[in-house]
């Protein structure tokens, strides 16, 4: 017997974020889903991955490209840095995905072990600074990600 009556409940409760198998694991069928997407109480983010009604935008442009948002995009989305209008996104995806078909103009960076520093709406901030720091295409950034890397490098170093 499943805990929850709506899919669109067991994704509110799980973050917002599911994928199929977690979905059905629940006592879901393939047609509730698929009903569900009809009728608009979830929505399909990428393949195998469906989200709620109130996820951020910018979350689900990250998805509809494959996964959490990455580098300077993660950084904007924590209030570490501002974001910019018209830059692209950055998105972080398995080493071993596939490629999107029709995936958008995103900036991809493939890691598996960036994916697990975070949550499902970003990476983590160190693993943001990081990758924002080895981004050919956040040099425009440069000096706001430079200075976040070394405050969050002297942070873990005060941690440890």
């Amino acid at each position: 017997m499943r805990r929850f009556s709506r899919i669109a409940d067991f994704l509110e409760a799980v973050g917002g974020i599911a994928n199929r198998p977690e979905i059905l694991a629940q006592g879901f069928t393939p047609d509730l889903i698929r009903f569900a997407v009809q009728f608009g109480s979830i929505q399909p983010l990428c393949r195998g991955w469906y989200g709620s009604r109130a996820l951020p935008r910018v979350v689900r442009d990250a998805w509809r490209n494959g996964g959490p948002l990455a580098c300077v995009s993660a950084l904007a989305f924590r209030g570490f840095i501002e974001a910019v209008p018209g830059d692209a996104l950055h998105v972080c995806r398995r080493t071993r995905g596939h490629r999107l078909r029709y995936a958008n103009a995103a900036i991809i960076h493939w890691s598996d072990e960036a994916l697990r520093s975070g949550s499902r709406f970003a990476v983590s901030a160190d693993t943001a600074a990081r990758q924002a720091v080895q981004c050919s295409a956040a040099s425009s950034r440069a000096d706001d990600v430079t200075l976040l890397a070394q405050h969050l490098d002297a942070l873990q170093r005060e941690a440890s």
